[in-house]
């Protein structure tokens, strides 16, 4: 539910300046609001994830996330804003089906996933060093489809964290989450999601 409604605050601000011109073009001119969203959100991202008490404390909690919510969508808002319409839509439309099914096998799978999360965190540093050495080479060489690969790779690593988070959340496996921890829960699997779509928008969106 939490989840949810955090996706709709976030699909109600990127449409927009989808919608609206004269808003799309204050968005182009406004850049500075994006780095300050930044800032915020990585600010409460870490409260959020090591502060048990400020996840677990009602209304702080509620209060938090809101802002981390706002933050997030605000960040989104002025990624789209820089594609099409229809690169938006269809990148939309394949992160539903792909977050769908992962959620899907997450919760009907026998194999205990969150038992893999140092396998995950090891894929996740082989794919920083690989984002470094891609960014080096893109750079340099002007290796642009190493960029897609690279968001390739990193779409399919939100999905397997989707997929250790949604048995996280369900519980009755080697680790789990506490049912205190719903906040906690939302964040990392609205982020998974969000990520999937933006790593998405990198190979398939096209720029206005």
């Amino acid at each position: 539910m939490l989840v949810t409604i955090m996706f709709g605050i976030t699909a109600g601000l990127c449409v927009i300046p989808m919608a609206s011109e004269p808003f799309r073009d204050w968005v182009y001119n406004n850049f500075w609001v994006y780095f300050i969203a930044i800032v915020v959100f990585l600010v409460v991202s870490i409260a959020l994830s090591c502060c048990a008490n400020l996840r677990r404390q009602f209304p702080i909690n509620i209060i938090l996330l809101t802002i981390f919510t706002i933050s997030a969508a605000v960040m989104t808002m002025f990624i789209t804003a820089c594609y099409n319409v229809q690169s938006v839509l269809i990148c939309l439309c394949i992160t539903t089906v792909c977050s769908g099914s992962v959620i899907i096998f997450a919760m009907k799978s026998k194999s205990d996933l969150t038992s893999k999360i140092g396998i995950a965190f090891m894929l996740s540093m082989v794919l920083f060093s690989f984002g470094m050495f891609a960014l080096i080479f893109t750079l340099i060489f002007k290796w642009y489809f190493l960029y897609s690969v690279y968001s390739g790779l990193a779409a399919l690593l939100m999905m397997f964290y989707l997929a250790i988070d949604v048995q996280l959340l369900m519980g009755g496996r080697k680790y789990e989450l506490s049912p205190e921890d719903y906040i906690f829960a939302a964040m990392e699997i609205f982020l998974d999601i969000l990520n999937i779509f933006l790593m998405l928008l990198n190979i398939f969106g096209r720029g206005r």
